[in-house]
């Protein structure tokens, strides 16, 4: 799998959480007390400098709930690939293990 992240728009991100709240699938309703701002930066981060086991298990698991769908691309404000990132993210975690 392509690791390139520039059609991702990753720098025009302003972590609004759009991406992960309007999933159709409802994936993201319960979040457990994190809130979209860190999911979304904790995703991005993975997906720019690796999985850190130690570390990033939450993000890793509420991760774990999207398909990679791409119904996220839709309602990004800003213009992000959201199913890029997330992608790369599943991608560099697999590599982890």
């Amino acid at each position: 799998m392509d690791l390139d992240l520039s059609s991702a728009a990753l720098e025009n991100c302003i972590y609004c959480g759009a991406c992960f709240r309007y999933c159709v699938l409802g994936a993201y309703n319960e979040l457990d007390g994190m809130e979209l701002k860190a999911l979304v930066a904790g995703v991005t981060r993975i997906a720019r400098k690796g999985y850190r086991p130690e570390k990033d298990g939450r993000i890793k698991e509420l991760l774990d709930r999207c398909t990679l769908q791409g119904y996220c691309n839709k309602v990004c404000p800003a213009m992000v690939n959201p199913l890029v990132r997330n992608r790369v993210a599943k991608k560099r975690i697999e590599e982890e293990r």
